[in-house]
């Protein structure tokens, strides 16, 4: 028992440094570390998702059928087969464990990505239970992101809430090359970039100038990757 209470406290302290020293989260992290001291992350993220996805369906819900009723492509038949399954009042139970598996699938394949690039571009040496856990815990930046947005969403009845540059843009049109260009330099995507640069630097003990290269360009690729998976979406 006293030993799960040093586990908990210590994940507690990682979460907590993350945000106000994470040189200390991810130097604890280049220690010894198990699968078991991944669970905490792991239920911020499910719970976090769980949560804004309960709280914002009424408002997806709206917009979904705003969208379909826009798609030229689709006759009205198939549209109404679309919207049947819309429902307003209850989130599909599907919906919510998906919505919690997403962010940890993810971070499975976001720390598969670091990794590459940080033991065979940067020439460094990792394990990959490191990565995912630094990937793990960096992504409390996007539960920090849910509690400033969902808030917003609900007062303004809109999933269109930005913290980036597309907050400047007199319309919010995903078909707008520029517009998806914008929502990437989001304050909290570039605040993940940063704690990227510092773990990489204290993991890898790469040179500043050399974690901020690395990282900078997955962060660069995943805004591409983005902007043209949106782009499609709309086309399609």
């Amino acid at each position: 028992m006293v030993e799960q209470g040093h586990k908990i406290t210590e994940s507690v302290k990682r979460v907590w440094n993350v945000f106000f020293n994470p040189e200390k989260t991810f130097s604890s992290l280049g220690e010894k570390i198990t699968w078991k001291d991944l669970w905490f992350p792991v239920l911020l993220l499910v719970l976090a998702s769980m949560v804004t996805i309960q709280l914002t369906h009424p408002i997806q819900v709206k917009e979904s059928t705003q969208m379909i009723a826009r798609l030229d492509n689709l006759t009205d038949q198939q549209k109404e087969v679309m919207l049947q399954r819309l429902s307003p009042d209850k989130v599909p139970i599907q919906n919510l464990i998906m919505g919690g598996l997403t962010p940890i699938i993810s971070a499975f394949f976001i720390a598969v990505i670091y990794l590459f690039v940080g033991n065979f571009f940067g020439g460094g040496y990792a394990k990959y239970i490191t990565l995912l856990a630094t990937t793990l815990y960096i992504s409390m930046v996007d539960v920090l992101a849910s509690i400033v947005k969902v808030p917003i969403m609900l007062a303004q009845q809109t999933m269109m809430v930005h913290t980036s540059l597309a907050m400047f843009f007199p319309d919010f049109d995903l078909g707008n090359v520029w517009f998806r260009l914008a929502m990437q330099v989001d304050i909290f995507k570039i605040w993940k970039w940063i704690l990227w640069i510092i773990a990489f630097k204290v993991i890898y003990h790469y040179s500043p100038k050399k974690a901020f290269i690395l990282t900078g360009i997955i962060w660069l690729l995943g805004a591409i990757f983005t902007v043209i998976i949106q782009g499609y979406s709309i086309i399609a």
